[in-house]
């Protein structure tokens, strides 16, 4: 990317000043440990353009009271055997130490071609002359691992820890393009190496770049660092690349055009920026995604489309997105992939199974890019994104009011046409920028005998609770919509709900009365939870956590307290349901490699498998007499709500919809109705049908998304 002279962010070029130079000290500490404990050879990982040159130019003067150093770029060196590449080296080092000497011998190809053992002999003693009893470091740039694995290249790093063993005053630093856990043991010529990877800066280095390079030219305000720090991840490219937009923008372009006021960075100006800025560090993203198995790019893909990020996901996430598109995933897969996209440092594993994209940059690249259901179905394809046109910073408001007068007659067309036509059912609907139908102001209200569902305006916006008449009558929101809030599960009084939220950061088990009020955080804890479910005497709570490293069932008290572990497995265990008297819980479990229902007495004894089958069966629902059990099933091709008995038997299909996806049933508290969620109708709707399967009725027939219904019991 070309600069503007004068800007003092320079994203295609390595530092190599000291003042300009930000962060690090950590990575040079740990250097100066190693050399100290007598290591004399270290490697220095990291991803494409995290700073491994800037650093090894910064260990120039680091190591100056130390040794004498010799940058090299290896990258420059000729395809040749690896005594041809070492004289490459040598010959590069022994210019630069001769550098601004009158008498300097020169170095001869032939001698050393016919033996290199000369390097020992004559060229290191001559070498020592220009040290004056310091050590020679050698800085060695521009190898890869893939370079390494084999080879030429390979051959050359392990004759070059020969002589460092040899030769006692000499330092090597190498830099290796790629992540250290990549190499492991498989790379014999970096096997064993003392190592360390570079990450992104952290927040306090980051602002010290910003701040630091800018100068007085260009201030920031706080807000705006913050923004700039999560998108990039404290990545120092992509950081100049902010930085180097911003300059021109406000700077360079005021310099322009005289007498406008002094500039100041904004929390608006860095949103204004950031697609220019996405056009520029795409290539970044593209490359690691093209190095993604097919798996891993559906997850990330996923993480792109998911509504009401907040900084961190859970295999859960992934498995309730792709469902809403009618696709299945088990949460064993998901997290596989989750794990797998740690490798390449495009995610970071946090405590409690949670993960965070190292830059947030990457979301609106890949909603860009790689949109979810082009990634499923390859629809079409996609050119990469070019960069947008570089220009000022200005705001025409006219101009916008007049854009939002025209958007705003437009919904309202939309909203009327949209209702006139009839949508086509598809089970894996093309992805349309909906208007949701505009729902009526929440109200407090208790009221009895009705649906508490799931719902999002569209797929970008989170998830909130409702409660509806059993005739889908005056749906009414009963919480905020700022947080994400799921998968409602009512007391058996019918006075209160549990729920799942990432109100306090991580998914925790919530309870609120059914009007909203009296809000109350029942697990509290860094971990996750969810798929609530209220013992039938109100006195306890089931529900899943990966409290101890793994999705296992619990059962605490009401208020949380006391929560004891029931199963016991490496695989996942969620979504409990209760048997009406209390004394077992049904299921889903992925022990057997395949989500199925398994039931399992109150204390954790008596587990019992109840399906077996290779497509996935989820959501069990015990119904109020017993006799049934209800969940959700692929084994059809589709999924369908299917029925069996508390022992497995007798399994039969009640929703019977080959054309469309049937989730999530639960009973009414009579047992003579199932509600569920389909996409019968072209999007997620809440739906009712007897429990034979009949008189299907959608009960929402809303644009909106609605999921997840627990029907109210009696009072």
């Amino acid at each position: 990317m070309p600069q503007s002279s004068g800007n003092p962010f320079t994203p295609d070029e390595p530092i190599s000043e000291e003042e300009r130079f930000f962060g690090r000290e950590d990575v040079i500490d740990w250097l100066d440990d190693r050399f100290f404990a007598g290591e004399r050879f270290v490697a220095i990982y990291g991803t494409p353009r995290m700073g491994k040159t800037s650093l090894l130019l910064r260990l120039r003067s680091r190591l100056a009271n130390r040794a004498v150093t010799a940058y090299v770029d290896l990258a420059g060196a000729p395809q040749a055997p690896a005594i041809e590449l070492l004289w490459w080296l040598v010959s590069d080092v022994h210019a630069q130490l001769g550098q601004g000497r009158e008498e300097w011998p020169p170095l001869l190809h032939a001698p050393f071609a016919k033996d290199p053992d000369l390097l020992h002999s004559e060229l290191l003693p001559e070498w020592r002359k220009a040290l004056h009893g310091r050590q020679l470091a050698l800085l060695l740039d521009g190898l890869s691992v893939a370079l390494l694995n084999e080879g030429p290249w390979a051959e050359l790093l392990l004759r070059l820890r020969e002589i460092v063993g040899q030769e006692g005053d000499l330092l090597v630093v190498v830099a290796v393009s790629g992540i250290s856990s990549e190499a492991g043991e498989r790379v014999l010529a970096l096997r064993g190496l003392p190592q360390r990877d570079l990450e992104g800066l952290d927040s306090k280095q980051s602002e010290a770049l910003l701040l630091g390079l800018a100068r007085y030219q260009l201030p920031f305000d706080y807000d705006a660092i913050d923004s700039i720090c999560a998108l990039t991840g404290g990545h120092p490219y992509m950081l100049h690349v902010f930085g180097a937009e911003l300059y021109r923008c406000l700077v360079q372009h005021r310099d322009q055009k005289r007498g406008q006021k002094e500039p100041r960075v904004t929390i608006h100006d860095v949103r204004e920026i950031t697609p220019v800025v996405i056009g520029i560090v795409g290539q970044l993203f593209s490359a690691d995604w093209q190095a993604l198995a097919r798996e891993e790019q559906i997850t990330l893909a996923a993480i792109g489309a998911l509504a009401g990020y907040s900084g961190a996901v859970a295999a859960w996430d992934i498995v309730q997105l792709l469902r809403t598109i009618g696709v299945h995933r088990s949460l064993t897969a998901a997290e596989a992939s989750l794990d797998a996209l740690c490798g390449p440092r495009i995610l970071h594993r946090l405590a409690g199974a949670s993960y965070v994209l190292y830059a947030d940059l990457w979301r609106p690249w890949l909603a860009s890019a790689h949109p979810l259901v082009e990634v499923l179905t390859g629809k079409r394809q996609r050119r990469e994104a070019q960069p947008p046109a570089k220009r000022p910073l200005e705001v025409d408001w006219r101009g916008v009011l007049v854009w939002v007068g025209i958007a705003a007659a437009v919904v309202v067309v939309a909203q009327v046409w949209s209702s006139r036509r009839t949508v086509a059912v598809a089970p894996l609907p093309t992805p349309t920028v909906v208007t949701p139908t505009p729902r009526p102001t929440p109200t407090r209200v208790v009221l009895p005998g009705k649906i508490a569902y799931m719902a999002q305006a569209s797929a970008l916006e989170p998830w909130s609770l409702w409660i509806m008449g059993d005739d889908g009558a005056d749906p009414v929101q009963v919480s905020e919509g700022t947080s994400e809030d799921t998968l409602p599960a009512w007391s058996p009084d019918g006075k209160r709900i549990a729920f799942v939220s990432n109100r306090s950061g991580n998914r925790d088990i919530w309870v609120m009365n059914a009007d909203g009020t009296d809000l109350q955080n029942i697990t509290r804890t860094p971990a996750d939870e969810w798929t609530p479910a209220w013992s039938p005497d109100g006195e306890s709570i089931a529900f899943a956590s990966n409290r101890d490293g793994n999705w296992e069932l619990y059962v605490a008290k009401a208020d949380g307290t006391a929560a004891q572990r029931i199963t016991w497995s490496a695989s996942s265990d969620y979504a409990p349901t209760w048997s009406p008297d209390g004394a077992q819980l049904a299921f889903v479990s992925e022990r057997n490699g395949n989500p199925e229902i398994y039931v399992v007495n109150r204390g954790g004894d008596g587990l019992l498998r109840l399906t077996d089958d290779q497509a996935t069966d989820l959501s069990p629902h015990w119904s109020p007499d017993g006799s049934l059990i209800a969940f959700e099933t692929y084994r059809d091709g589709n999924m369908e709500v299917y029925t069996m008995a508390p022992d497995g038997s007798g399994l039969r299909n009640v929703s019977n919809s080959p054309n469309s996806d049937e989730h999530g049933p639960a009973w009414s508290p009579d047992g003579k109705w199932l509600t569920y969620y389909s996409n019968r109708d072209g999007t997620w709707d809440i739906f009712k049908m007897r429990a034979d399967g009949s008189q299907k009725t959608n009960l929402t027939q809303s644009a909106a998304i609605e999921q997840a219904p627990a029907w109210q019991p009696q009072l």
